[in-house]
């Protein structure tokens, strides 16, 4: 059997096993254009994509043995790629990549007036405080909600993985989460309240 006959988990299988490089190339090539796609969505610039795309796969061949071969591969990569985006533009705004700059002769007060990208602790509590406010609101939902929602919004799987996953029709893992969405939004205004 050759390796492009296998699966993405038994090649994932075979990669850690036997230590391939045939295995981990065939993965990467695999996966290239689909990830550079979905990084080019956060990020504009071609040489940023090629290094986070590059990035992303080194994160995801070292941490290879956490892949579950219970989910599907493409989720777990373009997870990777899409958190491995984010921690790059996170990066280039507190380095000031893309800050409106002030030239040379421009008065101290225009120079103030120049946004700061990086957070605040103040606003890094706050972002934190969101984010579990958003958790308890989550496991708040009635269970028909719960399930469907958590595999959305927390493991970031399509409405398609999600019916597969659950044995529940399209329609229907669709209508659960626009309802649950609905849910958490407003337990989320009810607790700012």
């Amino acid at each position: 059997m050759k390796l492009t006959d296998l699966s993405d988990s038994d090649l994932v299988l075979y990669a850690l096993q036997e230590n391939s490089q045939e295995a981990y190339g065939l993965l990467y090539t695999r996966y290239y254009a689909g990830v550079y796609s979905h990084v080019a969505r956060y990020v504009s610039d071609t040489e940023d994509i090629q290094d986070i795309v590059m990035e992303s796969f080194a994160k995801a061949f070292k941490q290879l043995s956490t892949y579950d071969p219970a989910k599907r591969f493409s989720t777990w990569m373009l997870t990777i790629a899409r958190n491995t985006a984010f921690d790059h533009r996170d990066r280039e705004k507190v380095r000031g990549k893309g800050l409106e700059t002030t030239s040379l002769d421009s008065s101290e007060k225009e120079a103030a007036a120049v946004p700061d990208a990086a957070k605040s602790p103040e606003e890094e509590i706050i972002d934190s405080q969101k984010h579990e406010e958003f958790l308890a609101s989550l496991d708040g939902l009635p269970e028909l909600y719960r399930e469907v929602a958590h595999l959305c919004l927390v493991d970031n799987l399509g409405y398609r993985e999600i019916a597969e996953k659950t044995g529940l029709p399209l329609g229907t893992v669709k209508t659960r989460i626009f309802r649950a969405k609905d849910l958490i939004a407003k337990a989320m205004e009810e607790s700012e309240e």
